[in-house]
């Protein structure tokens, strides 16, 4: 049986039996895994500190024959995104990207673009200020990575390019994004054409720089309607960290400008630490 080497974001992990670990992992070169990590729970030695969601670990992993889990032999951390589990709103936007990877990735699909773009995403939430735009970059991009990319500069039912001045086009799910004025239902509602264009640029912009799409908070809401509806119809299910997110992160950059770094989720500010009410997010998402 051989032994597989291979960097990896862990993405949830709960306890098994009375010493072991269940861990679901996406890996550098096998893709989504999981694996049993034997007696995890009593081994720092193995697996010291390495078992918690959103760490990059290098893992040593074992396949046995007729198994559908792997066997987790080893593990080292190697960088634990500092800044993303004691902030709530940062914590937020990862478990997004984190749920994506387990549920819609393929298993044991290798995809390593798509492992290192998800290790660049989590390097940038662990420093930047968490708002809504924010998460809504990270959705739309890991999407478009995902082969779900909707149709934003051309109508997606005639391809005719959306002129900056168009009017009456509007983004329909079904279709797979926006459509021209000729191909929009008649009961559906028109979409400004510049939100529609700032989101095609946002999917190409670095997270950093997304203040220059000149998007604002009703932009933004209105977006992930539109975004929600897309994922809904082509991928057919409800991302479980959304209520979450949208509780604990403001809709813009200056919603609520660093007083809550200190601030309990219950207070609303969006961007409190995790505190002792936070552990029960967390199990939510990982099991």
């Amino acid at each position: 049986m051989a032994e597989i080497r291979t960097r990896a974001l862990v993405l949830r992990c709960y306890d098994q039996r009375e010493s072991d670990r269940l861990v679901h992992l996406y890996t550098e070169t096998h893709g989504r895994v999981a694996a049993v990590a034997k007696g995890a729970r009593r081994s720092r030695r193995r697996f010291p500190g390495t078992l918690e969601i959103l760490t990059l670990v290098d893992t040593r992993l074992a396949d046995p024959p007729r198994s559908a889990l792997m066997r987790l032999e080893g593990a080292k951390l190697l960088k634990p995104f500092e800044g993303l589990v004691n902030h709530l709103g940062r914590y937020a936007i990862a478990c997004q990207l984190a749920e994506l990877l387990d549920r819609i990735t393929g298993e044991r699909e290798a995809n390593p673009e798509l492992f290192h773009f998800a290790s660049g995403v989590l390097d940038v939430i662990r420093l930047e200020p968490p708002d809504r735009l924010l998460a809504l970059l990270v959705l739309i991009k890991t999407l478009a990575r995902l082969g779900y990319r909707p149709q934003l500069a051309s109508c997606a039912s005639c391809g005719r390019t959306v002129a900056a001045d168009a009017r009456g086009t509007g983004f329909e799910a079904r279709h797979g994004g926006a459509v021209c004025a000729a191909c929009r239902e008649p009961e559906a509602p028109a979409v400004p054409v510049r939100l529609l264009l700032a989101l095609e640029s946002g999917i190409r912009t670095p997270l950093r720089e997304r203040g220059r799409l000149g998007l604002d908070s009703r932009d933004v809401a209105l977006a992930e309607l539109l975004l929600e509806r897309f994922f809904r119809y082509h991928i057919g299910l409800e991302l479980r960290t959304m209520p979450f997110l949208r509780q604990v992160v403001p809709p813009w950059l200056d919603a609520a400008p660093h007083r809550g770094e200190n601030a309990s989720p219950e207070g609303g500010a969006g961007t409190g630490v995790v505190s002792a009410s936070a552990p029960d997010f967390r199990s939510r998402v990982q099991t």
